[in-house]
């Protein structure tokens, strides 16, 4: 399919964007909270889209596809950027971990941008209100929201609250996230934490 036939860029035109906006589409397994997340994320001069899972088909290989297929639907720009966000969780047990590993490189390969979270997203969160140790490892998804739960009463993917987690504690998220990277140059945090940071950095500074 050829530029001549997609579709226009998808920017919001609510007062005060600029018309020259810059566009990060973000697809996700998750059907909430990314979603909820970004949706904080004001800026005339950056538009954010995430692409959730609502189909049930939530594979790393059906989120890459859902990317691909926004980029052959509409007329994407040259600054615009493109991400692929998943939880290890499952993906890198020893049974899933060789697809997972393949989706990433052929992400790359399309010059799509990875934000992976291990275990899940929600260790991203995490960080708006705490420092990690190092040596402070969840396993699972629950393990993570039960932290969470303990720090702010309750967790909800559908309700993630826009005080705790607002884009105004996400330089600090930032920084915590940085520090818990110590092998950049992973495809994914092989060890509790999130790549999250990589994009919300993009978003903060360009958003300036």
């Amino acid at each position: 399919m050829t530029s001549h036939f997609k579709k226009p860029r998808p920017l919001t035109r609510s007062e005060g964007a600029y018309r020259d906006a810059r566009l990060f589409v973000i697809a996700t397994e998750d059907k909430d909270a990314p979603k909820n997340y970004f949706s904080q994320f004001k800026n005339p001069r950056i538009q954010v889209k995430v692409l959730p899972t609502e189909d049930c088909r939530s594979s790393p290989k059906h989120i890459l596809q859902r990317l691909d297929d926004y980029k052959d639907e509409f007329d994407i720009g040259e600054d615009d950027e493109l991400w692929v966000m998943l939880d290890t969780d499952h993906w890198i047990a020893q049974n899933h971990i060789k697809n997972f590993d393949k989706v990433c490189a052929d992400a790359m390969q399309k010059g799509y941008q990875l934000a992976h979270s291990n275990p899940c997203f929600e260790v991203w969160l995490l960080l708006h209100v705490t420092e990690l140790k190092a040596d402070e490892q969840f396993k699972r998804h629950s393990d993570v929201a039960k932290r969470l739960k303990e720090i702010q009463g309750s967790y909800k993917k559908e309700s993630i609250d826009p005080i705790l987690f607002s884009f105004d504690k996400a330089a600090a998220a930032v920084k915590r996230a940085e520090a818990l990277d110590l092998s950049p140059a992973d495809r994914w945090p092989q060890k509790t934490g999130s790549h999250v940071y990589r994009l919300v950095k993009k978003l903060l500074s360009d958003g300036r």
